[in-house]
């Protein structure tokens, strides 16, 4: 193998010699101790490194897909080192004395790597430059700043949570990943047992895995939008959601009955919420003993397909949960008895059914590495995907219980396999979807896994909460953490799940979580008590208006979710996320963007009736009181009682807005509009909408979407309007309804016009906003004019 490398390296360098300016992505160097160090140009700004020891295999990938793409750059060799330049300006050089690895992208993005490995264990240090903070490595609740941390790669459920406990550093998603202020990231290409080291030395990562570890250096420029867009094009980005689970989801453990289940959706919309989703907890298999059933009970639900279809015909789709295990105490022992006759189930050293025992019972566990148990698993999917369910729920898939004597199908013990099993398992769902239901969208809850687990379109949650404040203020944290490591839609148990039984409901503390989840990637309301919004009937009038809100930003959310799709941008982002190679604010941790315009600052603290705000880089518009203005920097302490959510928006920013109700997201019309602009003087903004048909799978692949784009500018004498289509699908239609709400205009205007036109528009003064209504053939571009 040495001699191939040797030789490979040589026609390396004979084809360099030949044209200075292509290079081969792959450049080799045997040092004389009989190392391999191999780096890898996947991109411009993408650098894989491998380290391999005499007598080990190149490693296959674990979490990565992307494939390397022709680059072009320079070479160079001088004094036993190879130079190599990217066009984006990394310099990676090779030294082929020591096996060290020095790459460079400039402003404190620099990596060293000596070439040494500890032959004790499998321990990679890596040197940084530059002062920095640390974010991602998963969902990780105890801190944003991940600096100077030990990271435990290991997955863990921490039942009943709350933020002032450190386990909460090791949750039920780890990644062997690390995302820098400074604007680039490091991914440790493996899954196992290990352990990530933050520092002023740099990152130190030991693994239980015997085998070479390659890592990725992901450049961005000192830009975390770049640093998301890079990395998810290495591990994969997550296709566009069901519209529908942009909207309101109830859920509760459980639901036990088909009566209750539908009772509870009848009062919902007798009550006047819009809901888009159910999701029912174990009893839709009977009880909790009869875990791994995978079949409707059908005394508690005597007739679930027609439930099914009704639920469906009312815009309300339907969640189901699986979980990891097959229990023998219950009406899943005929399933165990195949599982384990065949040789489906996880098993111990002597190749028997590794005995799995559970809160509920003992039994087995599904080996999701196992092609067969997969393809048992998706036939059962499948069955009930086509009696109507909707959507998955992968519960306990740390997995929670993981017997460390089990061995997988794949040779893997469970240390090594651990983490990957949601992965695997999320998979096999995703497939299922893409293979026999191209054309629909998938929503799979999932609550374990590692990197690169969004490409299985996961929606991820924080688990089993605490219900309690305490419990409440990690949630940005968490959304945060996961969003930078590419789990755009991590959201929480709206509520909160674990219910203290002393004090089992707190109607404060309700609101205020529901208000932080009307700006979540998901509102999903879920406990163990008391989960549905109508059992708090004495603030019915804060909390009907918030759900509906949630549907009044659905063009905005679906926009969001299409910065997902496109680009791996997160939904929540830290307060730096639009500054360049800065670590400013990163100690806030109770305010967070929602997307790029938009400031979202919850009330986290019993019985307060304000708090403070720092406002970061920009000048910010209070989207509740648009006369008040703030720029970077501004403290203030904001009144906010129960009723107030404090939001604020960029300034110039353009807002679209459903301003009408719904039952559901079926209702959404994206023919019509209500833009919402917050002009401030000698302020230009531009705006990017997305469209498309709401329903198939592929349409961004395929090109089948709209873009609209809104400029404005608003100078001393006049405001300006441009609208335009960037691009229009094909069968999209071209009539729109738009209503301008100009938000910050403080006398009425002298004249109005629409593409040179004088057009009527209704000021208000009390509130200082302008309307101006418009009829816009999407074909051609409007341009309003408004004279002060």
């Amino acid at each position: 193998m040495i001699g191939h490398l040797k030789l490979y390296l040589s026609l390396c360098a004979l084809a360099v010699s030949m044209n200075s300016n292509a290079i081969p992505n792959e450049y080799v160097v045997t040092t004389p101790q009989g190392r391999t160090v191999m780096v890898e140009l996947i991109s411009d700004n993408i650098v894989k490194v491998c380290n391999i020891p005499v007598g080990s295999k190149i490693p296959r990938s674990a979490s990565v897909i992307a494939e390397s793409v022709p680059v072009a750059g320079n070479v160079s060799e001088s004094g036993g080192k190879k130079m190599i330049t990217t066009d984006c300006g990394i310099t990676v050089t090779i030294d082929g004395l020591t096996g060290a690895v020095t790459i460079d992208a400039g402003d404190g993005r620099t990596l060293t790597d000596s070439g040494k490995r500890d032959a004790g264990q499998n321990s990679i240090a890596l040197g940084l430059t530059g002062k920095c903070s640390f974010y991602g490595a998963g969902e990780r609740g105890h801190s944003f700043n991940l600096y100077g941390d030990t990271l435990v790669m290991y997955n863990r459920q921490n039942y009943g949570y709350t933020g002032d406990e450190k386990r909460i550093s090791q949750m039920n998603i780890t990644m062997p990943l690390i995302i820098s202020s400074n604007g680039y990231a490091l991914l440790f290409d493996d899954y196992a047992a290990a352990e990530m080291i933050t520092g002023q030395s740099g990152i130190c990562y030991t693994t239980e895995s015997n085998r070479p570890i390659s890592y990725y250096f992901i450049n961005g420029a000192g830009s975390l939008p770049e640093v998301m867009k890079n990395y998810t094009a290495l591990t994969g980005r997550q296709k566009l959601p069901p519209l529908w689970a942009l909207g309101y989801i109830t859920s509760k453990y459980g639901y036990r009955t088909q009566s209750e289940a539908t009772g509870v959706i009848d009062t919902l919309k007798r009550k006047g919420y819009p809901v888009d989703g159910m999701v029912l907890d174990l009893y839709w298999y009977g009880k909790e003993s009869d875990m791994g059933r995978l079949e409707w009970d059908s005394i508690q639900w005597p007739d679930h397909k027609k439930m099914l279809a009704d639920l469906k015909r009312q815009g309300v789709n339907t969640v189901i949960i699986s979980q990891p295990y097959i229990l023998r105490n219950g009406k899943a022992v005929d399933n165990y008895n195949e599982l384990a006759e065949k040789g489906l189930l996880v098993k111990d050293s002597l190749g028997r059914p590794l005995e799995v025992k559970i809160w509920v019972g003992e039994g087995g566990m599904f080996d999701m590495s196992n092609p067969e148990t997969r393809q048992w698993l998706r036939d059962r999917y499948k069955k009930l995907t086509d009696e109507g369910v909707t959507g998955w729920w992968g519960d306990l898939g740390e997995p929670e219980v993981h017997p460390e004597s089990g061995v997988h199908a794949n040779g893997e013990s469970a240390r090594l396999y651990h983490n990957h099993y949601g992965n695997d398992w999320s998979s096999i769902i995703y497939d299922l979807f893409e293979d026999e239901y191209p054309d629909r969208r998938l929503m799979t809850m999932m609550r374990g896994g590692t990197a690169g687990l969004q490409r299985y379109s996961v929606f991820p949650w924080s688990t089993d909460v605490s219900r309690s404040w305490a419990g409440l203020k990690p949630q940005i944290t968490i959304m945060l953490n996961s969003g930078l490591s590419g789990l755009g839609y991590m959201s929480h148990d709206v509520g909160g799940f674990a219910v203290d039984s002393i004090r089992p409901t707190d109607p404060e503390l309700y609101v205020r979580w529901l208000q932080l989840g009307t700006f979540s990637p998901i509102l999903r309301t879920h406990a163990q008590y008391a989960a549905e919004p109508y059992n708090y009937p004495m603030y019915a009038d804060i909390i009907l208006p918030l759900i509906k809100e949630r549907y009044r930003w659905l063009p905005y959310n679906y926009t969001l979710a299409y910065e997902n799709a496109s680009q791996g941008q997160p939904l929540v982002r830290p307060l730096n996320y639009h500054t360049r190679s800065s670590a400013k604010y990163d100690d806030i941790t109770d305010q967070y963007l929602w997307g790029r315009d938009v400031m979202v600052a919850p009330v986290l603290e019993q019985g307060a009736t304000d708090r403070r705000i720092i406002f970061p880089e920009g000048t910010w518009v209070d989207f509740n009181n648009p006369s008040d203005i703030y720029e970077e920097g501004d403290t203030i302490i904001y009144p906010a009682p129960l009723s107030v959510l404090p939001l604020f928006v960029r300034a110039g920013s353009f807002i679209p807005l459903a301003e009408y109700d719904m039952a559901n997201t079926g209702d959404y019309d994206n023919s019509t509009y209500t833009i919402r602009y917050f002009n401030v003087e000698n302020v230009k903004s531009e705006y990017k909408l997305y469209e498309d048909d709401m329903t198939l799978n592929n349409n961004i692949e395929t090109d089948n979407y709209s873009i609209i784009t809104f400029n404005g500018d608003d100078t001393p004498d006049r405001v300006s309007i441009r609208v335009a289509a960037e691009k229009t699908r094909a069968d999209a239609s071209r009539a729109k309804r738009l209503t301008f709400i100009l938000e910050r205009m403080r006398s009425k205007p002298k004249s109005v016009s629409v593409n040179g036109k004088v057009t009527e528009s209704t000021y208000d003064a009390r509130k200082h906003t302008l309307k101006i209504e418009v009829n816009w053939n999407a074909d051609t571009p409007i341009d309003i004019e408004v004279s002060k």
